[in-house]
């Protein structure tokens, strides 16, 4: 996988072929983060998303990307309310 050596983002052609799942405002998105590069192994990235333009939800969302379907449910099912 090719990735960015600047920011260590991953290609965002590469981003759009994976699995989202997002998470409005976690308490502590860089522990969820930490559980799913340990047991989901295709796990590829975390960004955090401003929406306080767009959103009365919440100011940040967090991004997940994994490229398999099964990760992203079962990370799903981990954290979504």
């Amino acid at each position: 996988m090719y990735i960015n050596n600047v920011d260590l983002t991953p290609p965002q052609e590469f981003l759009d072929k994976c699995h989202k799942v997002l998470l409005s405002d976690p308490k502590r998105p860089w522990e969820i983060k930490r559980w799913a590069r340990a047991h989901c192994p295709s796990y590829v990235w975390m960004e955090e998303v401003d929406v306080s333009d767009v959103s009365y939800i919440a100011d940040v969302i967090f991004c997940f990307y994994f490229g398999d379907e099964q990760d992203k449910l079962m990370f799903t099912l981990k954290y979504k309310n």
